[in-house]
């Protein structure tokens, strides 16, 4: 907001101004001003992330904490989402392989979800036999939805 209110009156003050390098001058500070405004918006989504991924180890951990106490085991639990991926510039294509899209949830071992990461692709295959019989260039895309613990 701070940031905001000297971007403003830095605007407003260049609308005032008399000379040809005063407003050069003005122009190179809002630029400067969007620059850092858009590279604090960057750390600000990357910080966001990094507390979403810290209160999700925190959930599991409480998880984990309260099956050994209670004496069952724990469940390491893994969503995938498998869907094709199509090398084409119809958005249709596009649209169907995204409505097409697959999530399986599967139970795994911890040392498997602790290696693994929201978002994390698995796989990337080309699929030769569609190319050799229908002459289209796809390929199939595994990656991690979401983790989970019970």
């Amino acid at each position: 907001m701070k940031k905001f209110l000297v971007m403003l009156m830095v605007c407003l003050t260049f609308a005032g101004c008399r000379t040809e390098s005063d407003r050069q001058f003005l122009n190179q500070e809002c630029e400067r001003l969007e620059k850092e405004c858009r590279s604090l918006r960057s750390t600000k989504n990357y910080l966001n992330d990094e507390v979403s991924s810290l209160r999700t180890q925190i959930r599991d951990l409480n998880v984990e904490k309260n099956a050994l106490k209670s004496g069952r085991e724990v469940k390491y639990i893994v969503k995938f989402e498998i869907k094709q991926g199509t090398f084409t510039l119809d958005p249709f294509e596009h649209i169907k392989n995204s409505m097409n899209a697959i999530e399986v949830e599967i139970p795994v071992s911890k040392d498997y979800y602790n290696r693994l990461s929201v978002g994390q692709d698995l796989t990337d295959a080309f699929k030769f036999g569609s190319l050799v019989m229908d002459g289209d260039f796809s390929s199939l895309h595994m990656r991690v939805k979401s983790k989970r613990t019970e």
